[in-house]
C-alpha cells in the first residue's frame, strides 16, 4: 500500500466519528446502536472480558444480557489508524471506578456500503502492575 493512503485526514476523521459514536452508545447502554455497529455476518468476532462471540448472533445475545459499563468509564491512549478509504483499527485503554484493572479495547473497522462497521473486536482487562512502563 502506498504511504499516502495511510491515515488520510478525511478517512481518519470519519472513523474517529464512528468510534466516538460507539463509545457514547456504550456509555448510555444503547444496545440497538451497539449491535448496529457490528457487521451483520457470521464471521464477525468479538472477544470480551468473559466471553467469546463468534458471529453476529452470539454478539447480539451477549449484548442483550450484558451489564452496562460504568458511567465513569474513561478512555486513554486512543490510537486510530486507517489504510485506504475503507479499513481501519481503533485501539484504546480505559479505566472505570468499579475496577482497579486497566481495560484494553481493539476494534477492526471496515466501511461497507458507506458505513463503518466493526468486523472484529477484543476487550480485556489487565492488572496495572503487569503493564510495562513505556
Amino acid at each position: 500500500m502506498s504511504p499516502d493512503l495511510i491515515n488520510r485526514p478525511a478517512v481518519l476523521s470519519s472513523l474517529r466519528e464512528a468510534f466516538d459514536a460507539y463509545e457514547a452508545a456504550l456509555l448510555r447502554h444503547d444496545i440497538a446502536f451497539l449491535d448496529a455497529c457490528f457487521n451483520d455476518d457470521a464471521a464477525t468476532v468479538r472477544y470480551g472480558v468473559s466471553e467469546h462471540g463468534y458471529g453476529i448472533d452470539a454478539i447480539r445475545r451477549y449484548r442483550a444480557t450484558a451489564v452496562p459499563v460504568h458511567p465513569g468509564r474513561r478512555l486513554r491512549r486512543v490510537v486510530i489508524q486507517t489504510f485506504g478509504d475503507d479499513f481501519g483499527s481503533a485501539c484504546c485503554e480505559f479505566t472505570a471506578p468499579d475496577t482497579a484493572m486497566i481495560g484494553r479495547q481493539t476494534q477492526t473497522w471496515v466501511r461497507i456500503d458507506g458505513r463503518w462497521l466493526i468486523v472484529a473486536a477484543h476487550v480485556s482487562l489487565i492488572d496495572p502492575s503487569a503493564v510495562s512502563a513505556q
